[in-house]
């Protein structure tokens, strides 16, 4: 209260110095007559703010012409007012008539138009004219995924995160609309939702990734740097509004550049059908398509807020008789539920836990996350998930009843990242050599020549003498124990590769190298890494840097800024002997593989990626977003599956699992039936019949779409 004091007081003294100076009609005086009534408004002073935002709108549109956004700002100003003084039918006219004018002068996406179309749905909601009010929000919602799309692509790497967390209260505000009326138009507008906006922060990092790989092609270079430049040129005047040059005529020029992006994009789409599937825009009828043949469920969870509170919704699909109906399933307490599953996680890697420990906070998790979704299905047992939040590392194979019968055993669970993952595609689907890299000699001298690394260490030395540069930090912290029991797996996955009489590439100790990923001729058809993987974390001390995530409690949201793509990787040969000059090496082959490295691997079409390493399927949570780590990223680069861990894993117990699930998919199972039918085969094994092991790794993809069957 006492800097909206201040700021009054501020706003007073500016004005009266330029009415007197300018007079009362200038620019400038009555920018400053504004601003004043838009803190009196914030301060409660309604009477006086409203008198003053009518003078001000009077003088502008006098002076300045109704189409100028000046007078577009001050009417929605005023129509904010009138929401706060109750005096509903005047704020619903004039916010549309603001509305109106900022979509004609300023064009669709400009943040004044969407201040006016916020404000409007804010009207409808007071008047309780809720149907209205959602409409207004999903047109709202439609508008603004277009400006992210236009914005985050020529937007920094580490600013992306802080554009869609601005804007945050936006999609919250919609999803609590859609929770409060639910229903089936709910679920689908749900459903939509998330496509749209669940993990587009990824989808975009792969997308400039993919832009920046075409233009290396001669052929599309100056299609690649055409587009480039389209896009931000959009984007500036998406923001800036009717300049010297577009005035009378922006949203055509806006209209002009859009359709130009589109062109383009469909000229690189023609040469790369990861880039055209990646851009496609896909429905929820889309998926309605994939659905209806066969009995099965589509749920898609959300996490959102409300007044303040962490609550969680899902949009489900349900496919019965060739028919689908939509229904919402509402969480209405989403700290609980977090709360449930990072105490079974903590209890199922928990040694000194008893079964009936486990069993009983299972139930607990069960109760709150899987039995709202039962009730909803009924009868479905065929079931596609798309988690959001903490759900990312729930095993939700591993919530057990009352009955004490466990989720994998009552249901065929399908895990997506996203709607997208169930459609098919037009990847061609790779037919090329399984790939082996298990068990690197983390300490190798033989990676990188001792030349090499001796200019490295002259340049940092140079630097810290410099100042420039100070100690080891993040990645050049990173030191890793040998891990004979993943070499043994990798020769175990040989072994049952080469009775089968498939072509394969396979590498060990030294040649466990990075660059056999980095330099792949042609997308191969499996790839197993078997190493250390790892995450570190945003803010923390070098050597507590790595996390162990041994509790899901470590897990939390990165401060904006951050990108947890560079802190998320593989080991590989001579990450010990190399870590220390990360940053002053080919970073091709240095003995660390990233998350962001992967989007630009060759794998587009590849089958199937397993990640047989500790906790390779965690990284940093964000909500809408997912997991932002290993996983994702092979997806993101054309993957059709991955399987990844959830926490570490004894030798033994991933070598059981490992060499199952091999035998299965050999003999032509596709890759989700062979884990599941392994993970049920463990269940009644008295050495391996523990959570903690078979539930340890998941499968993320849909077979349907990826079509991956041994034949």
């Amino acid at each position: 209260m006492e800097q909206l004091e201040d700021a009054r007081d501020m706003f007073v003294t500016v004005h009266d110095q330029w009415l007197r100076q300018f007079g009362a009609d200038h620019q400038n005086t009555l920018k400053a007559a504004n601003n004043l009534a838009r803190v009196q408004r914030r301060l409660g002073q309604l009477s006086e703010a409203e008198a003053l935002f009518l003078d001000t709108l009077t003088r502008r549109t006098a002076t300045l012409g109704a189409d100028h956004l000046d007078v577009v700002r001050s009417t929605i100003d005023l129509g904010e007012l009138y929401i706060d003084m109750d005096r509903l039918p005047e704020a619903e006219i004039t916010l549309t008539k603001a509305l109106e004018r900022a979509e004609y002068v300023l064009g669709e996406q400009h943040p004044y138009t969407f201040d006016a179309m916020n404000a409007l749905a804010r009207a409808k909601e007071a008047a309780r004219k809720y149907p209205e009010a959602i409409d207004v929000r999903a047109l709202g919602f439609q508008r603004r995924s277009e400006y992210l799309d236009r914005l985050l692509w020529v937007t920094g790497e580490n600013a992306r995160e802080g554009y869609l967390r601005l804007h945050r209260p936006e999609f919250n505000a919609y999803i609590s609309l859609l929770a409060r009326e639910g229903g089936a138009e709910a679920g689908k507008r749900i459903v939509e939702a998330s496509l749209k906006r669940k993990g587009l922060l990824l989808k975009v990092t792969s997308e400039v990734q993919q832009i920046a790989q075409l233009s290396n092609d001669p052929e599309l270079s100056a299609t690649a740097a055409e587009l480039e430049a389209a896009r931000k040129d959009l984007a500036s005047m998406t923001l800036s509004g009717p300049t010297s040059e577009t005035q009378g005529r922006h949203t055509e020029v806006l209209y002009e550049l859009e359709r130009k992006v589109n062109e383009l994009q469909g000229l690189l789409g023609r040469a790369s059908v990861r880039y055209r599937s990646s851009i496609a825009n896909v429905t929820a009828g889309a998926i309605e398509s994939v659905l209806v043949a066969r009995d099965s469920a589509f749920v898609d969870f959300l996490a959102y807020e409300d007044g303040g509170k962490d609550k969680l919704i899902a949009g489900v699909m349900i496919s019965e008789g060739g028919e689908v109906r939509y229904d919402v399933v509402l969480y209405p307490d989403r700290s609980a539920l977090e709360e449930a599953v990072i105490e079974y996680r903590t209890y199922i890697q928990d040694e000194g836990a008893d079964d009936d420990e486990i069993l009983e906070v299972g139930q607990v998790a069960h109760e709150l996350v899987w039995q709202p979704v039962l009730e909803a299905i009924g009868d479905i047992d065929y079931v596609y998930l798309v988690p959001d939040g903490i759900l990312n590392v729930l095993p939700f194979n591993a919530l057990v009843d009352l009955d004490e019968t466990y989720v994998i055993q009552s249901h065929d669970l399908h895990i997506l990242t996203s709607g997208r993952d169930l459609l098919p595609n037009e990847y061609r689907l790779a037919d090329g050599e399984y790939v082996i890299l298990a068990g690197p000699n983390y300490d190798s001298e033989e990676v990188v020549s001792q030349d090499e690394l001796l200019a490295a260490q002259g340049r940092r030395s140079t630097a810290l003498q410099l100042g420039i540069r100070g100690g080891a930090s993040g990645l050049r912290g990173l030191n890793f124990e040998p891990l004979p029991g993943a070499e043994q797996e990798g020769r175990l996955i040989v072994d049952r590769v080469a009775e089968q009489e498939r072509s394969q590439q396979t590498y060990f100790q030294d040649e466990a190298q990075e660059e056999i990923l980095a330099q792949l001729d042609e997308p191969p058809q499996l790839l197993h890494v078997a190493t250390h993987g790892f995450f570190l974390e945003a803010d923390d001390t070098l050597r507590k840097r790595l996390l162990k995530l041994q509790r899901g409690a470590d897990l939390h949201v990165p401060p904006p800024g951050d990108n947890p793509l560079l802190r998320a990787g593989l080991a590989f040969a001579g990450i010990n002997t190399n870590a220390q000059f990360l940053g002053d090496i080919d970073t091709v082959n240095d003995g660390v593989l990233t998350a962001l490295e992967v989007l630009g691997l060759n794998l587009t079409g590849t089958r199937l990626v397993v990640l047989s390493a500790c906790e390779t399927g965690l990284g940093e949570i964000h909500e809408g977003e997912g997991v932002y780590g290993l996983r994702r990223s092979f997806q993101e680069a054309g993957v059709a599956e991955v399987i990844s861990s959830l926490w570490e894993v004894s030798d033994a117990g991933t070598q059981a699992l490992m060499t199952d699930f091999y035998e299965r998919l050999l003999n032509g199972h596709p890759a989700r039936e062979a884990l599941r039918e392994t993970q049920l085969e463990m269940m009644d094994s008295p050495e391996w019949g523990y959570p903690y092991i078979w539930s340890a790794f998941m499968i993320v993809g849909s077979y349907e779409s990826a079509g991956y069957s041994i034949q």
